[in-house]
């Protein structure tokens, strides 16, 4: 009589492969999320530092427009130099937002490519998986077959 063909649990050779790509996925994820939490910060500080320029501009045209006499001349030089210095730190700021989206941007990238070969790899054992379960029931129709041929051959005998 023939044996009955091998039952068991589908093993697919490059799991390991598989769990490698799918631990880089999450770590890929894990950097953009990162990266976006460093542009919402960089864009924060952006609008703090145009808000305070606003303001103090605002203030320093209510004064003059109010006609108040301003008692200190140097005052006035030393508001002027000092919104003069915002706006230098308001043009790195904007240079630094452009630098966290542009990181941003790349570690978006290489979290697409990660998804990506993770996907293959996912494909490839679920096609893999399909072949096996047309072996087990190509097999398990065989061994039926067989059982049913040699229980034919006995009846006939007999």
């Amino acid at each position: 009589m023939a044996r009955a063909p091998k039952k068991g649990r589908f093993r697919y050779n490059l799991e390991t492969v598989l769990r490698v790509k799918q631990i880089r996925e999450i770590q890929e994820k894990e950097k953009f999320a990162i990266a976006q939490r460093k542009l919402e910060e960089e864009r924060r500080k952006a609008e703090e530092l145009k808000q305070f320029e606003n303001s103090k501009l605002t203030e320093l045209r209510s004064k003059l427009e109010s006609g108040q006499t301003i008692s200190d001349f140097s005052q006035i030089l030393l508001r002027r130099s000092h919104l003069d210095k915002v706006k230098k730190d308001i043009v790195v700021q904007d240079k630094k937002e452009q630098d966290a989206d542009q990181a941003m941007q790349a570690q978006r990238t290489e979290l697409t490519r990660a998804a990506k070969d993770k996907k293959v790899f996912e494909k490839d054992r679920e096609r893999k998986k399909e072949l096996w379960r047309k072996v087990m029931d190509k097999a398990d129709s065989e061994f039926l077959d067989e059982i049913a041929t040699q229980r034919h051959i006995r009846k006939r005998g007999t």
